[in-house]
């Protein structure tokens, strides 16, 4: 666009606007300020309620975390753009269905997207990083762009790029050429990627993205957490360690087989801690273990295509162990909806989900203790409990009728977590 004068990039910009309009695309956005202009632009020439369903600013960090429904680790990241698009996401289905609940548009055409910067401020502190995180959401697909800039830049020019950046990843999905940003970021050329961390002044839009089966789709997009009762689920799809989620199995298309053992979680990534305890339990019940993650959760958003990726990834690595099952993908976040698509089978767990597991706090009041129990037992499931460092674990007798605690001196927690790996990840 550098190359162009003020109107003929206006004219093309509107040319692009109005073929986005006319596609079926239907999209919630959230920007955390910087590139918001892009929603004016989006609007102000007329057609915008065709794509725009609703769009947001959750510029103070009160305002980000009343949106996530949580406390970002970092406000302005990849991770936090992905979940700003996953809440979008949610959204955009909940404003598509049609007035009788019905779904009012495909599931390809609803999207949402999310956009976190960290732009050039008043005041201005010396190696401040300069960075724009734009994330898509969409029934089958993740994606997420990243652009750090140059500090040398003015506040109007990183505007201008984030704007652009935030339009073309919504372009992209509505199949209308994007803008070309070469002529507007410092390009590497023909240096080699190792190389350019080492050099000063080069700017590149690095892309990520994940995609899924219709039938891993269809979890997220029905959203089982939502349900108002804790009883109901939607489904589970899945997959071998030599598949790709792409390849995820639907519901009508799994072939029974015998499931023991379910080891739920959500394994980000997993760890030795989790090895130990899949070992243990398939060496003493002689049987394969499967493992389910939940794409929903209780209390915060879903899980997206990329993060989901990396957590089959860490999991994969014991593939070839004898322990190893299938992997299970549900929208199933309670251990009474678990129990409805694995009965008869026996799940692993900490301490830490032992304590709440029977805790009617845990369901948000729709249930009791007597009623929690009375449906485990119908489905005839029981737990296997893996003791944490320092956490006490119930001791009412009709409590542990339904579970086999293991003994402190066959396993005890050492520590170690997810969190903790992630984090030291994220500084290396």
């Amino acid at each position: 666009m550098a190359d162009k004068s003020a109107a003929d990039e206006n004219s093309l910009l509107l040319e692009r606007i109005f073929q986005i309009h006319k596609s079926p695309c239907k999209v919630v956005l959230a920007i955390t300020g910087g590139g918001a202009e892009v929603i004016g632009e989006l609007l102000r020439h007329g057609s915008g309620s065709a794509t725009v369903l609703d769009a947001v600013v959750p510029y103070g960090m009160e305002a980000m975390d009343r949106f996530l429904g949580r406390k970002p680790e970092k406000y302005c990241s990849e991770k936090t753009a992905r979940l700003m698009a996953m809440v979008a996401y949610q959204r955009a289905l909940e404003l598509s269905k049609g007035s009788d609940g019905s779904d009012g548009s495909a599931d390809s055409d609803v999207i949402g997207i999310g956009a976190t910067c960290k732009l050039k401020a008043a005041n201005e502190r010396e190696g401040r990083k300069h960075e724009v995180h734009v994330a898509i959401q969409a029934y089958r697909e993740t994606g997420v762009r990243t652009l750090e800039l140059t500090a040398d830049r003015t506040r109007e020019e990183e505007e201008k790029l984030s704007a652009c950046l935030i339009f073309n990843v919504l372009a992209r999905y509505c199949g209308v050429p994007e803008f070309d940003l070469s002529g507007g970021i410092r390009a590497g050329g023909e240096i080699e990627r190792g190389e350019m961390e080492e050099i000063e002044g080069i700017e590149e839009v690095i892309e990520k993205y994940a995609s899924v089966s219709g039938a891993v789709g269809d979890l997220l997009k029905q959203q089982s957490c939502s349900s108002d009762s804790p009883y109901e689920t939607v489904g589970k799809a899945r997959i071998s360690f030599n598949e790709s989620i792409n390849e995820a199995e639907a519901p009508e298309k799994i072939k029974p087989e015998e499931i023991k053992l379910v080891f739920s979680g959500s394994f980000d990534p997993c760890h030795k801690n989790h090895v130990f305890m899949a070992k243990w339990a398939s060496k003493k019940y002689n049987t394969p273990i499967h493992f389910e993650i939940s794409l929903t959760n209780v209390d915060k958003p879903p899980i997206d295509f990329i993060s989901l990726n990396r957590r089959l990834d860490s999991l994969r690595e014991y593939k070839d162990e004898a322990f190893m099952g299938s992997v299970y993908l549900t929208n199933a976040p309670l251990f009474l909806q678990k129990a409805t698509l694995f009965p008869n089978s026996t799940f692993i767990i900490g301490a830490d989900t032992f304590n709440r597991l029977f805790d009617a706090k845990y369901y948000d009041g729709v249930t009791d203790t007597a009623t929690i129990l009375g449906l485990f037992k119908e489905k005839n499931v029981r737990f296997m409990v893996f003791r944490r460092k320092s956490v006490e674990i119930s001791t009412k007798p009709e409590i542990l009728d339904f579970c086999e605690v293991v003994p402190v001196d066959e396993y005890e927690d050492d520590g170690t977590s997810s969190r903790e790996i992630r984090r030291k990840c994220e500084k290396e």
